[in-house]
């Protein structure tokens, strides 16, 4: 997805054709939460730092697995957020049951077990699809 995501915002999203919206995975117990809960307090703080965090994680997976909130501190720091009150909202677990939430949605609502999966037009794309894959899809969605 990283190297599809940005041809997909700068093709459709920039133009407002598209949404692009991400739902959390929780399959790695609190490694995923704390992961998942960082993207939201940075995302409280201005919503393109959401992003930015986003694709920080994304980038940096190999360090997630044993990461503790002081980690995402240190990610926190690195994007320009506001440490304490990122530390704050991760302290208090502030978007934890928002995160739970979208990941049993994702597993009932949506049946979806399998990642990466993609939700285009209430229809579900399963695994790795190509770039033209997308395209084809957006177009029939937009009619």
């Amino acid at each position: 997805m990283l190297r599809i995501e940005p041809r997909l915002k700068s093709e459709f999203v920039s133009s407002g054709q598209v949404r692009l919206g991400f739902h959390h995975v929780l399959d790695h117990g609190q490694a995923s939460e704390l992961a998942s809960m960082s993207i939201e307090c940075a995302g409280d703080q201005d919503p393109a730092q959401y992003w930015h965090m986003h694709d920080l994680l994304f980038s940096s997976q190999d360090k997630l697995f044993r990461a503790g909130k002081a980690t995402y501190n240190e990610f926190a720091l690195q994007i320009g957020l506001d440490v304490m009150a990122f530390g704050s909202c991760m302290a208090d677990d502030t978007h934890l049951a928002k995160v739970q939430a979208m990941n049993d949605e994702r597993m009932t609502a949506w049946a979806i077990r399998r990642r990466p999966s993609f939700v285009i037009n209430g229809k579900v794309y399963a695994g790795g699809i190509p770039f033209n894959a997308f395209e084809v899809a957006i177009q029939e969605a937009l009619g």
